[in-house]
């Protein structure tokens, strides 16, 4: 299972936004790193099912599903299962 959360640190930035802000705090050049944002939660949540179930490592007959907990109201809400 993968399970994203509501108000996540990931959906408010870009990879060149904290490229520069770890350049200006810690003086760290992470110029091309990709530290992997993305804009749109379900998506992503999907997307990461997609890549387990796509791995050699998990066997075709095992289910993977995806969730999205709400960090406000504690509900976890399933978006895919696989």
């Amino acid at each position: 299972m993968s399970v994203h959360h509501t108000d996540c640190g990931m959906l408010t930035f870009k990879n060149e936004d904290l490229t520069a802000k770890i350049k200006e705090d810690l003086g760290v050049d992470t110029t091309g790193r990709d530290f992997l944002p993305f804009g749109d939660l379900e998506q992503s949540v999907r997307d990461d099912v997609q890549t387990i179930k796509s791995s050699e490592l998990i066997p075709d007959d095992i289910q993977v599903s995806g969730a999205i907990y709400d960090v406000t109201s504690g509900e976890l809400r399933e978006v895919v299962r696989s």
